[in-house]
């Protein structure tokens, strides 16, 4: 039977052994720091008065599942008179009255020293009407006429029609005819085949036009 000096002497000892332990874990498992931070939703379309939350993802040096660090960053915008984004919660809200809509936003969080992670949307009013034209629908085959196409669109809560060529995205179902569009200009590969025709639409804050269709003869 231990004597009282005897137990005070070795629950002395086992504290110490507790603490040494103790220290001894803190020295060999340290918290993991994060690495890089990814931020979404990217590419949406936000309607006027809208808000989304964005979230900030940070990898973990250890290779465990990433982590939310959203409240813990530094949040901004690049269009502040089209949407804001709270500073520490990474909250957009989109402006109520967007001139000459889409209006393109980038939302950047900054994580301590790490590179800051981006993510864009769109801020745009609901589209009513979006229609296209072509300068002509049509050409001979070989040939690489030059063809315009022109956007026009009319929005929910604002008057008269808008252009809007530089900010559709152009949508072309076959590329033998017509490769791409830019600024409304068509390019077409050399040596089209006769016979051959694609269709063309625009598509603007998930709206489709209707199609035009464009002939090699």
């Amino acid at each position: 039977m231990l004597t009282g000096r005897k137990l005070a002497v070795t629950l002395a000892f086992t504290a110490l052994v507790a603490l040494a332990f103790g220290v001894s874990c803190k020295g060999f498992f340290t918290n993991p720091t994060i690495t890089a931070i990814t931020v979404g939703p990217t590419g949406v379309n936000l309607a006027p008065a809208g808000t989304l939350q964005m979230v900030a993802s940070g990898t973990p040096s250890d290779g465990s599942p990433a982590q939310n660090v959203t409240n813990k960053c530094f949040w901004s915008s690049s269009n502040e008179s089209a949407a804001t984004v709270g500073q520490s919660t990474g909250l957009v809200t989109a402006a109520q009255t967007i001139a000459n809509p889409p209006q393109t936003v980038t939302i950047t969080a900054s994580y301590q020293a790490l590179t800051p992670a981006t993510a864009s949307l769109s801020v745009c009013p609901v589209v009513l009407t979006l229609v296209i034209t072509a300068s002509q629908t049509s050409f001979p085959a070989g040939t690489t006429p030059v063809i315009t196409f022109t956007a026009v669109a009319t929005f929910s809560g604002t008057n008269g029609n808008q252009n809007v060529v530089d900010e559709v995205t152009w949508n072309i179902s076959n590329t033998n005819v017509i490769s791409s569009i830019s600024g409304g200009v068509a390019t077409i590969p050399s040596g089209t085949t006769s016979g051959l025709s694609t269709q063309v639409s625009a598509t603007l804050c998930n709206f489709t036009s209707q199609p035009v269709t464009i002939t090699a003869q």
